[in-house]
Protein backbone atom coordinates (compact mmCIF):
# COMPACT_ATOMS: atom_id res chain seq x y z
CA UNK A 1 0.00 0.00 0.00
CA UNK A 2 0.98 3.41 -1.41
CA UNK A 3 2.16 5.73 1.87
CA UNK A 4 -0.52 7.89 0.58
CA UNK A 5 -3.29 5.52 0.62
CA UNK A 6 -1.80 3.78 4.04
CA UNK A 7 -3.89 4.38 6.79
CA UNK A 8 -1.32 4.45 9.60
CA UNK A 9 0.76 7.13 8.26
CA UNK A 10 -2.39 9.31 7.70
CA UNK A 11 -2.97 8.96 10.98
CA UNK A 12 0.96 10.34 11.77
CA UNK A 13 0.52 13.15 9.39
CA UNK A 14 -2.84 14.49 10.89
CA UNK A 15 -1.06 13.58 14.30
CA UNK A 16 1.65 16.36 13.14
CA UNK A 17 -1.03 18.72 12.21
CA UNK A 18 -2.83 18.37 15.63
CA UNK A 19 0.20 19.11 17.47
CA UNK A 20 1.55 22.15 15.21
CA UNK A 21 -2.77 23.22 15.67
CA UNK A 22 -2.58 22.71 19.26
CA UNK A 23 0.44 24.47 19.70
CA UNK A 24 -1.47 27.94 18.78
CA UNK A 25 -3.37 27.26 21.64
CA UNK A 26 -0.81 27.40 24.20
CA UNK A 27 1.20 30.11 22.70
CA UNK A 28 -1.17 32.81 23.62
CA UNK A 29 -1.41 31.60 27.68
CA UNK A 30 2.46 33.23 28.97
CA UNK A 31 1.34 36.41 26.75
CA UNK A 32 -2.16 37.60 26.49
CA UNK A 33 -3.07 37.14 30.61
CA UNK A 34 -0.27 40.03 30.76
CA UNK A 35 -0.50 41.99 27.54
CA UNK A 36 -3.95 42.48 28.09
CA UNK A 37 -3.05 44.16 31.68
CA UNK A 38 -0.37 46.18 29.95
CA UNK A 39 -2.41 47.48 27.29
CA UNK A 40 -4.94 48.66 30.01
CA UNK A 41 -7.52 46.57 29.35
CA UNK A 42 -9.66 45.47 32.29
CA UNK A 43 -9.55 42.12 34.12
CA UNK A 44 -12.82 40.67 33.08
CA UNK A 45 -12.29 41.42 29.39
CA UNK A 46 -9.32 39.82 29.76
CA UNK A 47 -10.71 36.83 31.23
CA UNK A 48 -13.68 36.83 28.68
CA UNK A 49 -10.49 37.21 25.73
CA UNK A 50 -9.12 33.91 27.04
CA UNK A 51 -12.81 32.18 27.12
CA UNK A 52 -13.50 33.24 23.71
CA UNK A 53 -12.06 30.27 22.35
CA UNK A 54 -14.21 27.88 24.02
CA UNK A 55 -16.87 29.72 23.42
CA UNK A 56 -16.45 29.82 19.88
CA UNK A 57 -16.02 25.82 19.94
CA UNK A 58 -19.31 25.65 21.39
CA UNK A 59 -20.51 26.99 18.56
CA UNK A 60 -18.92 25.19 15.82
CA UNK A 61 -18.39 21.76 17.43
CA UNK A 62 -21.20 20.37 15.85
CA UNK A 63 -20.91 22.17 12.33
CA UNK A 64 -17.64 20.50 12.02
CA UNK A 65 -19.13 17.29 12.38
CA UNK A 66 -21.40 17.50 9.93
CA UNK A 67 -19.11 19.13 7.41
CA UNK A 68 -16.25 16.42 8.13
CA UNK A 69 -17.78 13.73 6.78
CA UNK A 70 -19.10 16.04 3.56
CA UNK A 71 -15.80 17.19 3.10
CA UNK A 72 -12.70 15.01 4.13
CA UNK A 73 -9.89 15.69 6.69
CA UNK A 74 -7.64 17.34 4.06
CA UNK A 75 -10.25 20.41 3.68
CA UNK A 76 -11.29 20.27 6.65
CA UNK A 77 -7.90 20.70 8.94
CA UNK A 78 -6.62 23.02 5.89
CA UNK A 79 -9.65 25.10 6.27
CA UNK A 80 -8.96 24.76 10.26
CA UNK A 81 -5.59 25.63 9.80
CA UNK A 82 -6.17 28.42 7.89
CA UNK A 83 -8.44 29.90 10.38
CA UNK A 84 -6.24 29.40 13.38
CA UNK A 85 -3.60 31.75 11.40
CA UNK A 86 -6.05 34.26 10.83
CA UNK A 87 -6.92 34.33 14.54
CA UNK A 88 -2.97 34.76 15.51
CA UNK A 89 -2.92 37.33 13.50
CA UNK A 90 -5.72 39.62 14.82
CA UNK A 91 -3.50 39.17 18.14
CA UNK A 92 -0.40 41.21 16.01
CA UNK A 93 -2.75 43.47 14.41
CA UNK A 94 -3.71 44.47 18.19
CA UNK A 95 -0.47 45.87 19.09
CA UNK A 96 -0.78 48.13 15.74
CA UNK A 97 -4.13 49.03 15.28
CA UNK A 98 -5.45 50.84 18.29
CA UNK A 99 -8.84 48.91 19.52
CA UNK A 100 -6.49 45.82 21.16
CA UNK A 101 -9.33 44.10 22.97
CA UNK A 102 -11.22 43.90 20.18
CA UNK A 103 -8.72 42.53 17.47
CA UNK A 104 -7.83 40.31 20.83
CA UNK A 105 -11.57 39.00 21.25
CA UNK A 106 -11.95 38.76 17.74
CA UNK A 107 -8.62 36.83 17.27
CA UNK A 108 -9.78 34.06 19.92
CA UNK A 109 -12.99 33.74 18.44
CA UNK A 110 -11.68 33.33 15.18
CA UNK A 111 -8.86 30.77 16.65
CA UNK A 112 -11.78 28.75 18.36
CA UNK A 113 -13.47 28.46 15.29
CA UNK A 114 -10.51 26.91 14.08
CA UNK A 115 -9.93 24.41 17.17
CA UNK A 116 -13.32 23.30 16.78
CA UNK A 117 -12.70 22.07 13.01
CA UNK A 118 -8.87 21.03 14.35
CA UNK A 119 -9.98 18.86 16.98
CA UNK A 120 -13.23 17.29 15.89
CA UNK A 121 -12.15 16.62 11.84
CA UNK A 122 -9.00 15.22 13.22
CA UNK A 123 -10.53 12.10 15.62
CA UNK A 124 -13.33 11.90 13.22
CA UNK A 125 -10.67 11.40 10.78
CA UNK A 126 -9.02 8.74 12.86
CA UNK A 127 -12.01 7.04 13.40
CA UNK A 128 -13.06 6.60 9.87
CA UNK A 129 -9.39 5.50 8.93
CA UNK A 130 -9.29 2.47 12.02
CA UNK A 131 -11.13 -0.47 12.34
CA UNK A 132 -11.97 -2.66 15.60
CA UNK A 133 -8.79 -3.99 15.93
CA UNK A 134 -6.41 -0.81 15.51
CA UNK A 135 -8.76 1.88 16.82
CA UNK A 136 -7.07 2.09 19.77
CA UNK A 137 -3.73 3.13 18.55
CA UNK A 138 -5.43 5.00 15.95
CA UNK A 139 -6.96 7.63 18.48
CA UNK A 140 -3.75 7.07 20.95
CA UNK A 141 -1.36 8.57 18.61
CA UNK A 142 -3.89 11.90 17.85
CA UNK A 143 -4.20 12.33 21.46
CA UNK A 144 -1.08 11.99 22.37
CA UNK A 145 -0.03 14.90 19.70
CA UNK A 146 -2.97 17.12 21.48
CA UNK A 147 -1.74 16.60 24.74
CA UNK A 148 1.82 17.65 24.11
CA UNK A 149 1.25 20.44 21.90
CA UNK A 150 -0.69 23.04 24.39
CA UNK A 151 2.38 22.66 26.82
CA UNK A 152 4.81 22.80 23.98
CA UNK A 153 2.97 26.09 22.85
CA UNK A 154 3.68 27.79 26.07
CA UNK A 155 7.04 26.98 25.91
CA UNK A 156 7.38 28.39 22.94
CA UNK A 157 5.55 31.43 23.23
CA UNK A 158 6.88 32.15 26.66
CA UNK A 159 10.55 32.12 24.96
CA UNK A 160 9.50 33.94 21.77
CA UNK A 161 8.07 36.37 23.20
CA UNK A 162 11.12 36.87 26.42
CA UNK A 163 13.35 36.94 24.16
CA UNK A 164 11.83 38.66 20.86
CA UNK A 165 8.57 40.53 21.61
CA UNK A 166 4.97 39.53 21.98
CA UNK A 167 4.74 40.45 18.43
CA UNK A 168 7.04 38.12 17.29
CA UNK A 169 6.34 35.68 18.85
CA UNK A 170 2.67 35.93 17.22
CA UNK A 171 3.80 36.04 14.08
CA UNK A 172 5.79 33.01 14.54
CA UNK A 173 2.92 31.08 15.69
CA UNK A 174 1.19 32.50 12.44
CA UNK A 175 3.95 31.48 10.24
CA UNK A 176 4.00 27.97 11.44
CA UNK A 177 0.58 27.47 11.51
CA UNK A 178 0.53 28.64 7.98
CA UNK A 179 2.60 26.26 6.69
CA UNK A 180 1.27 23.01 8.54
CA UNK A 181 -2.26 24.27 6.66
CA UNK A 182 0.00 23.74 3.53
CA UNK A 183 1.03 20.29 4.96
CA UNK A 184 -2.42 19.30 5.54
CA UNK A 185 -3.46 19.97 2.06
CA UNK A 186 -1.07 18.17 0.38
CA UNK A 187 -0.11 15.23 2.77
CA UNK A 188 -3.65 14.28 3.54
CA UNK A 189 -6.04 12.83 0.87
CA UNK A 190 -9.55 13.90 0.28
CA UNK A 191 -11.05 11.16 1.37
CA UNK A 192 -14.95 12.69 1.13
CA UNK A 193 -18.17 9.96 1.94
CA UNK A 194 -18.29 6.79 -0.14
CA UNK A 195 -21.03 6.63 -2.97
CA UNK A 196 -21.93 3.40 -1.68
CA UNK A 197 -21.61 2.59 1.88
CA UNK A 198 -23.30 -0.66 3.28
CA UNK A 199 -23.49 1.09 6.67
CA UNK A 200 -25.69 3.64 5.29
CA UNK A 201 -23.74 6.83 4.32
CA UNK A 202 -26.76 8.56 3.95
CA UNK A 203 -27.73 8.32 8.06
CA UNK A 204 -25.41 10.90 9.08
CA UNK A 205 -27.42 13.28 11.61
CA UNK A 206 -28.27 13.60 15.11
CA UNK A 207 -31.54 11.68 15.09
CA UNK A 208 -29.45 8.75 13.08
CA UNK A 209 -27.45 8.18 16.05
CA UNK A 210 -29.62 8.75 18.62
CA UNK A 211 -31.90 5.78 16.63
CA UNK A 212 -28.96 3.27 16.10
CA UNK A 213 -28.81 0.33 18.29
CA UNK A 214 -25.73 1.34 19.61
CA UNK A 215 -26.48 5.12 21.38
CA UNK A 216 -26.15 3.73 24.82
CA UNK A 217 -22.47 3.31 23.99
CA UNK A 218 -22.33 6.48 22.41
CA UNK A 219 -23.98 8.45 25.09
CA UNK A 220 -21.57 7.01 27.53
CA UNK A 221 -18.60 8.26 25.70
CA UNK A 222 -20.63 11.94 25.56
CA UNK A 223 -20.54 11.42 29.38
CA UNK A 224 -17.02 10.46 30.50
CA UNK A 225 -15.73 13.08 28.31
CA UNK A 226 -18.16 15.38 29.94
CA UNK A 227 -17.09 14.25 33.55
CA UNK A 228 -13.10 14.78 32.29
CA UNK A 229 -13.49 17.81 30.98
CA UNK A 230 -15.51 18.87 34.06
CA UNK A 231 -13.35 17.64 36.68
CA UNK A 232 -9.38 17.87 34.85
CA UNK A 233 -9.91 20.40 32.21
CA UNK A 234 -12.20 22.45 34.08
CA UNK A 235 -11.70 22.32 37.81
CA UNK A 236 -8.15 21.43 38.44
CA UNK A 237 -6.43 23.18 35.91
CA UNK A 238 -8.42 26.73 36.91
CA UNK A 239 -7.53 25.81 40.68
CA UNK A 240 -4.32 23.68 40.66
CA UNK A 241 -2.48 27.15 41.19
CA UNK A 242 -4.66 28.22 44.24
CA UNK A 243 -4.20 25.09 46.00
CA UNK A 244 -0.57 25.39 45.24
CA UNK A 245 -0.82 28.73 46.62
CA UNK A 246 -2.92 27.93 49.55
CA UNK A 247 -0.48 24.92 50.68
CA UNK A 248 2.22 26.89 50.83
CA UNK A 249 4.40 24.63 47.92
CA UNK A 250 6.73 25.30 46.36
CA UNK A 251 9.54 23.74 44.13
CA UNK A 252 13.07 25.16 43.25
CA UNK A 253 12.23 27.99 45.70
CA UNK A 254 9.40 29.46 42.98
CA UNK A 255 6.34 31.25 43.52
CA UNK A 256 2.92 29.53 43.17
CA UNK A 257 2.56 30.28 39.43
CA UNK A 258 5.85 28.84 38.62
CA UNK A 259 5.19 25.88 40.88
CA UNK A 260 1.90 24.74 39.49
CA UNK A 261 3.15 25.21 36.18
CA UNK A 262 5.65 22.08 36.41
CA UNK A 263 2.80 20.50 38.50
CA UNK A 264 0.60 20.62 35.41
CA UNK A 265 3.75 19.39 33.44
CA UNK A 266 4.03 16.86 35.53
CA UNK A 267 0.77 15.49 34.56
CA UNK A 268 0.71 16.30 31.05
CA UNK A 269 3.42 14.22 30.80
CA UNK A 270 1.98 11.37 32.60
CA UNK A 271 -1.02 11.60 30.34
CA UNK A 272 0.76 11.36 27.26
CA UNK A 273 2.74 8.12 28.21
CA UNK A 274 -0.10 6.21 29.31
CA UNK A 275 -2.16 7.09 25.93
CA UNK A 276 1.07 5.82 23.89
CA UNK A 277 1.29 2.95 26.18
CA UNK A 278 -2.73 2.27 26.35
CA UNK A 279 -3.37 2.00 21.78
CA UNK A 280 -2.52 -1.49 22.35
CA UNK A 281 -4.45 -2.15 25.20
CA UNK A 282 -7.21 -1.00 24.00
CA UNK A 283 -7.30 -2.77 20.93
CA UNK A 284 -6.43 -6.28 22.25
CA UNK A 285 -9.36 -5.90 24.79
CA UNK A 286 -12.09 -7.70 24.63
CA UNK A 287 -14.59 -4.90 26.46
CA UNK A 288 -13.49 -1.58 26.10
CA UNK A 289 -14.90 -0.56 28.92
CA UNK A 290 -13.43 -3.19 31.31
CA UNK A 291 -10.11 -1.15 30.88
CA UNK A 292 -12.08 1.85 32.77
CA UNK A 293 -12.36 0.43 36.16
CA UNK A 294 -8.68 0.99 37.45
CA UNK A 295 -8.41 3.85 35.58
CA UNK A 296 -11.82 5.38 37.47
CA UNK A 297 -9.97 4.15 40.57
CA UNK A 298 -6.76 5.81 40.34
CA UNK A 299 -8.43 8.88 38.69
CA UNK A 300 -10.83 9.05 42.20
CA UNK A 301 -7.36 8.32 43.75
CA UNK A 302 -5.49 11.02 42.65
CA UNK A 303 -7.46 13.62 43.50
CA UNK A 304 -8.53 12.58 46.93
CA UNK A 305 -4.45 12.53 47.17
CA UNK A 306 -4.67 16.10 46.42
CA UNK A 307 -7.47 17.51 48.64
CA UNK A 308 -5.08 15.68 51.51
CA UNK A 309 -1.63 17.23 50.38
CA UNK A 310 0.48 19.09 52.55
CA UNK A 311 3.69 18.94 50.74
CA UNK A 312 5.27 18.76 47.17
CA UNK A 313 5.72 14.98 46.95
CA UNK A 314 1.90 14.46 47.95
CA UNK A 315 0.90 16.98 45.25
CA UNK A 316 2.94 15.25 42.77
CA UNK A 317 2.03 11.95 43.17
CA UNK A 318 -1.71 13.39 43.46
CA UNK A 319 -1.41 14.79 39.63
CA UNK A 320 0.77 11.89 38.68
CA UNK A 321 -2.23 9.48 39.36
CA UNK A 322 -4.35 12.12 37.68
CA UNK A 323 -2.23 12.42 34.55
CA UNK A 324 -1.84 8.46 34.70
CA UNK A 325 -5.76 7.69 34.30
CA UNK A 326 -7.80 10.44 32.73
CA UNK A 327 -6.67 9.74 28.95
CA UNK A 328 -7.03 5.73 30.03
CA UNK A 329 -10.80 7.03 30.97
CA UNK A 330 -11.45 8.83 28.27
CA UNK A 331 -9.69 6.79 24.98
CA UNK A 332 -11.53 3.27 25.27
CA UNK A 333 -14.62 5.22 25.17
CA UNK A 334 -13.50 7.22 22.10
CA UNK A 335 -13.06 3.63 20.61
CA UNK A 336 -16.12 2.59 21.75
CA UNK A 337 -18.13 5.22 20.05
CA UNK A 338 -16.20 4.82 16.99
CA UNK A 339 -17.28 1.04 17.25
CA UNK A 340 -21.03 1.81 17.63
CA UNK A 341 -21.72 4.29 14.91
CA UNK A 342 -20.96 3.60 10.99
CA UNK A 343 -18.41 5.61 9.23
CA UNK A 344 -20.85 7.97 8.43
CA UNK A 345 -22.02 9.17 11.69
CA UNK A 346 -18.51 9.43 13.02
CA UNK A 347 -18.18 13.55 12.66
CA UNK A 348 -21.51 14.39 13.93
CA UNK A 349 -20.94 11.92 17.05
CA UNK A 350 -17.47 13.22 17.47
CA UNK A 351 -18.88 16.97 17.13
CA UNK A 352 -21.20 16.32 20.10
CA UNK A 353 -18.86 14.38 21.82
CA UNK A 354 -16.43 17.84 21.98
CA UNK A 355 -19.43 20.03 22.51
CA UNK A 356 -20.81 17.74 25.64
CA UNK A 357 -16.82 18.00 27.02
CA UNK A 358 -16.31 21.80 26.18
CA UNK A 359 -19.68 22.13 28.36
CA UNK A 360 -18.33 20.76 30.79
CA UNK A 361 -15.11 22.37 30.14
CA UNK A 362 -16.96 25.88 30.61
CA UNK A 363 -18.51 24.68 34.10
CA UNK A 364 -16.10 23.64 35.48
CA UNK A 365 -13.38 26.90 36.12
CA UNK A 366 -16.22 28.92 37.20
CA UNK A 367 -17.90 25.82 39.86
CA UNK A 368 -14.67 25.12 40.45
CA UNK A 369 -13.44 28.60 41.88
CA UNK A 370 -16.44 29.09 43.17
CA UNK A 371 -16.80 25.98 45.16
CA UNK A 372 -12.68 26.23 46.23
CA UNK A 373 -13.48 29.52 48.14
CA UNK A 374 -16.53 28.24 49.88
CA UNK A 375 -16.32 25.12 50.61
CA UNK A 376 -12.64 24.71 50.80
CA UNK A 377 -10.05 23.27 48.46
CA UNK A 378 -9.58 20.13 50.35
CA UNK A 379 -13.44 19.06 50.29
CA UNK A 380 -13.33 20.00 46.70
CA UNK A 381 -10.84 17.71 45.89
CA UNK A 382 -12.15 14.66 48.06
CA UNK A 383 -15.70 15.22 46.45
CA UNK A 384 -14.34 14.93 43.35
CA UNK A 385 -12.61 12.08 43.77
CA UNK A 386 -16.11 10.37 45.30
CA UNK A 387 -17.81 11.61 42.19
CA UNK A 388 -15.65 9.68 40.11
CA UNK A 389 -15.17 6.40 41.71
CA UNK A 390 -19.38 6.31 41.89
CA UNK A 391 -19.19 6.33 38.01
CA UNK A 392 -17.82 2.88 38.27
CA UNK A 393 -21.66 1.85 39.02
CA UNK A 394 -22.61 3.03 35.84
CA UNK A 395 -19.82 1.95 33.67
CA UNK A 396 -20.34 -2.04 35.54
CA UNK A 397 -23.72 -1.65 34.02
CA UNK A 398 -22.54 -0.34 30.69
CA UNK A 399 -20.04 -3.37 30.70
CA UNK A 400 -22.53 -5.75 31.09
CA UNK A 401 -24.57 -4.43 27.96
CA UNK A 402 -21.03 -4.38 25.71
CA UNK A 403 -20.89 -8.26 26.97
CA UNK A 404 -24.46 -8.72 25.77
CA UNK A 405 -24.17 -6.99 22.58
CA UNK A 406 -21.24 -8.92 21.64
CA UNK A 407 -22.79 -12.11 22.94
CA UNK A 408 -23.73 -14.50 19.94
CA UNK A 409 -27.61 -14.76 19.42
Amino acid sequence: MSPAKDPQAITRRIAVVVFIGGMGGGLVFPILPALGIALGIPGFMVGLILSANRIARLIFNLPAGHLIGQLGPRRILTFALGVETVGILCFSAALHLGHAQWWLLTGRFIFGIGTAFLFVGSQAAVLMLSDRGDRGRKTSTVRVAQSVAVPFGLVFGGVMANYLGDDAAFLAGAAVTALSAAYAFTALPAMGPRKADPEGAGKAGFRAILQSPGIVFVFGAWMTNFLIFLTVQGVLLATLVLLVQDRKVQIFGMEAQGTSGVVMAVMIAASAGIAMASGKMIDAARWRTTLMFPALAVLGMGFAVLGLAQGVWEMLAGVLLVGLSFNAVTLPMMALLGDHVTRAQHGPAVGIYQFVGDIGGTIGPIAGVELAIHAGLGPLYVGLGILIVLVIAPVLWLNGRERRAAAPA
